[in-house]
């Protein structure tokens, strides 16, 4: 199991350190290519393209929760009906949600693009040809979450990453080749059909055994999967409006300059977020497969070092983005965009400590337990669906900023109090275990470089090289705090060798076991 988890992440990240200057490069030459109001005219499509993920009813996490249990158990025959159900719910969803939208054109269009430099006969061919990307989005789901269901993250991380770098390049020759809006559009729908048929081809490879075909579609295994995914959907509803509905509020009432501003911030916070996320990629499939094997024990072991790792990876991130985010900006996109480091840095903080919800989340998951998130996420829609609604008339940009940090912030905040109740965990243990050091380690680093660097003129060579300073010191503050033990080098030495006078200044822990209560030793044994 560590073994899968240790390749699961390291891959996920591998991706996102190549990935990394991907948007960094592509946004400012959208920018340049189709100017304030262009990009975010753009902008509005990709939120139409994000909310799209709303239309598979949660199967994803349902059929990767379903796949993980039944080829733990070997079970190939109901491994088989599983999956050509799946397909074919999923060929059904696409094809409803392309329809519908491509019906709805002439009254979506006129209302979404407000102040659009591209004419409205334009942007409604366009719409139309947005259904194709929707279509071979939500069908490239059912591929994926069976990927996923065997925790081969390998190759689900390398076919986002092919998705991300083909349609990053494509929408760059379309757009030298003068295509305007049209460029990204087709460089986004073709890559998503490349790689729904590479999807397909890996899953043909991955279970040579099991048998798909529309014959073994059953209705009883439809409708065993749908009741759990109805229950996980209220999740992604959730997830699908922290990220998208204030473009859409802002694309409405102020116009879509604004929704670009705001695309900028809150697009770069969740590419952030993602560094450390990392970590969660693997942690609902093992603990399905922990949880069809009654390992209570290292269900509740798997909960804290995900949290520990988070607290490691994410801790640094958000602190060092609120130290130089307003330079970053300025210097990225251009002096004008100075203004967005602000939202910029609330963003990436709420979003870090929605992460936080994470670990109990999946492994809740995993178990089969929706409640705590069932009851966080309803809470947490009606509030920003509400909130920003109201501020966003009266504020703009800055209302859709408060309206998410605020309803984000307390639905997880809702969450974890749910948690505690559900598992009687110790929180105080947790933060002081997990927390504390990296958030006293990154707290005092920022202090000092921010002390230092008043007068230091702004390029990306000190950009660069402080956030290699502030790695290193980090590192080397949670070594003298003594932050990780024996255990974690044995998880990092799946990966690279430990020098020995780091092992020196690790405490002791028994390997690859984790430390158990008297009631956690017994109902383990």
């Amino acid at each position: 199991m560590g073994a899968k988890i240790t390749r699961n992440v390291v891959f996920t990240a591998a991706r996102s350190i190549i990935l990394a200057p991907l948007p960094f490069l592509l946004i400012p030459y959208y920018l340049k290519k189709l100017g304030p109001a262009g990009y975010g005219t753009w902008a509005v499509f990709l939120a139409v393209n994000g909310m799209t993920s709303l239309a598979d009813f949660g199967l994803v996490t349902s059929i990767s929760k379903h796949v993980a249990q039944h080829y733990a158990l070997k079970d190939f025959r109901a491994l088989g009906q599983l999956i050509s159900t799946g397909l074919a719910l999923y060929f059904g969803i696409a094809c409803a949600a392309a329809g519908v939208l491509w019906a709805s054109a002439q009254i979506i269009v006129p209302a979404l693009f407000r102040n659009s430099p591209v004419p409205l006969a334009t942007l409604s061919i366009l719409w139309r040809f947005l259904t194709i990307l929707v279509f071979a989005n939500i069908f490239s789901l059912s591929f994926s979450s069976i990927v996923m269901g065997l925790q081969r993250m390998d190759l689900s991380t390398g076919m986002s990453a092919l998705n991300l770098g083909l349609s990053g390049g494509l929408s760059v020759i379309f757009l030298r080749m003068g295509l305007g809006l049209r460029g990204p559009l087709y460089g986004y729908a073709i890559a998503a059909w490349i790689v729904t048929i590479f999807y397909a081809y890996l899953v043909r490879r991955l279970l040579p055994d099991v048998q798909l075909r529309l014959a073994f579609c059953r209705w009883h295994v439809a409708r065993e999967i749908l009741s759990f995914s109805s229950k996980a959907y209220v999740t992604q509803v959730a997830v699908a409006i922290h990220n998208q509905i204030e473009k859409f509020y802002l694309a409405h009432f102020v116009g879509v300059v604004s929704v670009g501003w705001y695309d900028i911030a809150s697009d770069l916070a969740l590419k952030l977020r993602g560094i450390p996320s990392l970590v969660l990629a693997p942690v609902m499939p093992a603990a399905s497969e922990l949880d069809a094997r009654n390992d209570s024990a290292r269900i509740t072991h798997l909960y804290f070092r995900t949290h520990k790792y988070l607290a490691l990876v994410g801790t640094p991130v958000v602190f060092y983005t609120a130290l130089v985010a307003k330079r970053f900006v300025t210097l990225w996109v251009g002096p004008s965009y100075g203004f967005i480091g602000l939202p910029l840095s609330i963003l990436l903080a709420v979003n870090f400590f929605n992460l936080t919800t994470g670990p109990g989340f999946f492994i809740l998951m995993g178990k089969g337990n929706l409640r705590p998130g069932l009851r966080s996420s309803i809470f947490g829609i009606v509030l920003n669906l509400t909130l920003s609604l109201f501020l966003i008339r009266a504020y703009g940009v800055q209302g859709a900023v408060i309206g998410t940090s605020v309803s984000l912030g307390l639905a997880s905040a809702y969450f974890l109090v749910q948690y505690q109740w559900e598992t009687k965990s110790p929180p105080l243990h947790l933060v002081r275990k997990a927390y504390l050091k990296p958030l006293v380690s990154a707290l005092l680093i920022v202090g000092v470089l921010w002390f230092l660097g008043r007068s230091v003129h702004t390029t990306w060579v000190t950009l660069v090289a402080g956030a290699v300073v502030f790695g290193a010191a980090y590192m080397v503050l949670l070594l003298l705090f003594q932050f990780f033990d024996s255990e974690d080098l044995s998880i990092l030495e799946r990966v690279i060798r430990i020098p020995s006078f780091v092992r020196r200044i690790v405490p002791h822990a028994e390997l690859g076991r984790p430390v158990l209560s008297a009631a956690a030793r017994s109902e383990h044994d």
